[in-house]
């Protein structure tokens, strides 16, 4: 006999930066710091620049504003770069980072209603650990899922089912958060049944664009419920 609807699995989904841990004002400040200090180039402009970029998307925004010229990096000089602004990373976060206002009291609403909370992001895994550690976060995830794991190489698509497929869970019975447009549309390509748009870093219309159910400022405003399968959107309606 099949389990009733109704008691089907549900997953929480979230995106890492911007979303668990504020810490994309950091990434900005390290990457410019990797930058000038091994080749002489820094940007200006905001840390909105990097939202929901690739790291081969990063290479290239800084390389485009390298002082007016272009430049050109070897594989080793990213490989170098990667490892300096990861170190930077660490030593200029130390005392800084912190977890997203509403991000521990949406994860225990979550687990109080049986559902699996997870973590599923760009980033490699090591760094996520230790920025959950650094930034005080509880034991309160299932699964810390890293580009090693979530990201799919022949597409550069982060495929928020896989966090979902070891606990047997229906991608359409998992709530996905997300701050970045390439996050939400990623979401929607592998059939999450309700995907939130966070506006902490871009604004309301630009995460419905890309495709979010519907976007909010503030996590404190999720509400999480059961959501039948296949009626997710008129949930928003």
């Amino acid at each position: 006999m099949n389990e009733p609807i109704e008691s089907a699995k549900q997953a929480l989904l979230l995106d890492f930066d911007g979303v668990v841990v504020a810490t994309e004002r950091l990434h900005f400040e390290s990457w410019n710091a990797a930058f000038d200090e091994l080749l002489g180039v820094r940007i200006g402009g905001s840390y909105k620049q990097l939202i929901g970029l690739t790291l081969t998307e990063i290479y290239a925004l800084w390389c485009q504003g390298a002082n007016g010229r272009p430049l050109e990096l070897s594989a080793e000089m990213e490989q170098r770069l990667l490892a300096r602004k990861t170190e930077l990373f660490f030593t200029l976060g130390e005392g800084r980072l912190r977890p997203m206002p509403g991000v521990i009291g949406l994860a225990h609403r979550a687990r109080a209603l049986g559902w699996y909370v997870m973590i599923v992001s760009r980033s490699r895994r090591i760094r996520l650990l230790r920025t959950l550690e650094m930034a005080g976060l509880p034991a309160i995830f299932d699964l810390v899922m890293g580009c090693e794991d979530a990201v799919e190489p022949t597409t550069d698509r982060k495929e928020h089912a896989r966090a979902a497929a070891p606990f047997g869970i229906d991608p359409a019975c998992c709530v996905v958060i997300e701050d970045s447009a390439s996050g939400v549309r990623n979401a929607r390509a592998c059939r999450i049944g309700t995907v939130i748009g966070l506006t902490t870093s871009l604004d309301r219309a630009t995460l419905l664009a890309a495709g979010a159910h519907l976007a909010v400022d503030h996590l404190d405003e999720v509400q999480l419920e059961w959501r039948p399968v296949g009626a997710i959107e008129e949930c928003y309606a």
